[in-house]
């Protein structure tokens, strides 16, 4: 018999393992030989893995994935060009007109990946350059991580993997959450990497020790899933690793579960636990050293509840509420037909799920974080569901092959889609050729509400690329104290300085208490600006003397501001 070496050597481990010595004549030799067998097929699982999840696989699956940003310039994901004005204004060098207009103060927060990564390659290609590539390098690293896990902790019954894949373009990536998907995108590569060197204590360790404090910074949550998923695995092995039956004995044999080594099974999770101290050590270092900031944690139920039905909202309805429904029965179903987690399997898709039940909705300035841990859970869930014992082979193979057309379909959606966001960015970005350079611009973009389109037409912050582009003044920059860098010198009016200044709906989605295009215009300090851009708004029921119309695309219009006697220049300091 071949294997019977490694049955031996299984069994002379066995021996030596967290049951104890005497634990042979109380677990019976039937339990022990399932023991046996059950570790043997663990090994064995390792020797391969499906095609899809070997490495030319993997490879291939990340460039599919990253292909539809081919077609683009600006990522079309609603918070990129937030990001890239940003990423202008860090860069901004002395006589640039936006030193007149914002300070830039490096701070240690939480949530800064995205920034240090654009403007290190910012430095080498220009801002354009590094928001594209900062952009593909978080959705090559949030896929690759996904299927670097599936390898890891499923390499033999990953059928589901390409399911997993579909949650890549989710609620996190369409919104733009660039910080989030880097932190989570190096999280789920780090555990993937964590579990691959678990026979070599002293890398895992290092690499765990360098890897959390540098997810955290990216992003708190999303490095924060780095910790939870490596300690879940832990406990999840150390489940795995009891006696065949134990849960049943612990009822009707209580001495047989005093006779566990609780002791050994304690210094296995501590030996496997112990680096997660480097991510309780850099929360610590950042309430010590962070800016003070203004807590506010607020639980939305409703949007926990809407969060199943609008992670995959993309372009079609149908496709993104049929996909999220046919993933849902996949988990729930997959067990009738013989698909299964073990704890080390399941534990760390469960663990994500009640952090996104028990976490707040909005934490310090910051919103939507419990919506996007969701197609994390998704993920892990999907991917990690071992369908290598389902009943019948045909089965497995169908999801497989299922879940691959299906994201061909949804990635040429993708794709068409970015065509279609790059030409109408192209549109509205026509508006700029008009602005002089330095000027103040102030922007109101109509935002989009399901109650019109389940498309959204992610135009929130296309008015930042006035400060790259024209290095312009412009209202739409996120400026939280504490959590962004950036500080408005600038300030026409009290609530004409930053984000979400520049948002206004439409009368359909107003509800009659959001403001409209015309409540906005009321109120806006007009005299202290330069230009009045409205992006997708229409044209206002009032007209403004002040007002002059020097540029229209569609619903969207461009005014250059009349002085009308005022004097034209303000303070930076008002």
């Amino acid at each position: 018999m071949a294997g019977y070496p490694q049955l031996r050597a299984l069994k002379g481990r066995a021996k030596r393992s967290l049951w104890g010595k005497q634990s042979l004549k109380q677990v019976g030799e039937k339990t022990w030989f399932d023991s046996v067998f059950d570790s043997a097929r663990a090994l064995m699982a390792r020797a391969g893995a499906l095609p899809w999840l070997s490495g030319p696989g993997i490879a291939i699956a990340i460039l599919l994935i990253c292909a539809p940003f081919a077609l683009v310039d600006v990522p079309p994901l609603i918070d990129i060009p937030g990001h890239m004005g940003a990423a202008a204004i860090e860069a901004a060098g002395p006589g640039n007109p936006l030193e007149q207009y914002f300070t830039w103060k490096w701070v240690f927060t939480l949530n800064i990946g995205g920034g240090v990564l654009m403007k290190v390659l910012g430095a080498q290609f220009g801002i354009l350059a590094a928001g594209w590539w900062s952009t593909v390098l978080a959705t090559g690293l949030f896929a690759g991580g996904c299927l670097w896990t599936i390898r890891m902790l499923n390499p033999k019954g990953g059928h589901a993997a390409a399911w997993s894949l579909m949650f890549v373009f989710s609620f996190p990536l369409l919104t733009g959450f660039l910080n989030y998907i880097l932190a989570t995108g190096l999280s789920l590569t780090a555990f993937g990497a964590s579990v691959w060197l678990e026979k070599n204590p002293r890398a895992r360790a290092t690499m765990l020790i360098i890897a959390q404090p540098v997810a955290m910074l990216c992003h708190a949550i999303g490095g924060l899933l780095l910790a939870l998923l490596v300690g879940a695995h832990a406990f999840g092995r150390a489940m795995d690793e009891l006696p065949s039956g134990w849960r049943f004995r612990d009822f009707t044999n209580r001495e047989w579960v005093k006779s566990l080594d609780w002791k050994a099974i304690g210094l296995r999770l501590w030996q496997a636990c112990w680096p997660l101290l480097a991510t309780v050590i850099t929360i610590v270092l950042w309430k010590a050293f962070s800016p003070p900031v203004k807590s506010m944690n607020i639980w939305r139920w409703d949007q926990k509840a809407w969060s199943f039905v609008l992670t995959l909202r993309d372009q079609s309805k149908l496709l993104d509420f049929g996909t999220s429904i046919i993933a849902g029965l996949l988990v729930l179903v997959g067990p009738l037909l013989g698909a299964k987690w073990n704890w080390r399997q399941g534990l760390p898709a469960l663990t994500v799920f009640l952090l996104f039940l028990a976490i707040p909705s909005d934490i310090n300035g910051s919103s939507f974080v419990d919506i996007r841990l969701l197609p994390v859970a998704a993920m892990l869930g999907l991917g990690l569901q071992d369908w290598s014992g389902a009943r019948r082979p045909e089965w497995a193979k169908a999801v497989a092959y299922l879940g691959m057309a299906l994201l061909a379909v949804r990635l040429t959606v993708t794709a068409w889609s970015f065509s279609d966001y790059a030409e109408d960015y192209k549109k509205q970005l026509s508006a700029l050729t008009h602005v002089e350079p330095g000027s103040r611009v102030l922007a109101f973009v109509e935002h989009s509400c399901l109650d019109e389109s389940w498309r959204n037409t992610r135009r929130d912050h296309l008015a930042s690329l006035a400060s790259l582009y024209r290095q312009a003044w412009v209202n739409d920059n996120w400026a939280v104290p504490g959590l962004h860098m950036i500080v408005p010198r600038f300030r026409p009016g009290r609530n004409f300085t930053a984000d979400p200044s520049e948002f206004v709906w439409s009368r359909r989605c107003a509800g009659g208490w959001r403001r409209t295009v015309d409540t906005a215009l009321k109120a806006a300090p007009i005299e202290r600006v330069d230009y009045v851009w409205l992006i997708d708004t229409g044209m206002p029921q009032r007209g403004d003397p002040r007002l002059q119309l020097v540029w229209q695309e569609g619903r969207s219009r461009l005014f250059k501001v009349r002085r009308l006697g005022i004097p034209k220049w303000d303070s930076p300091n008002l």
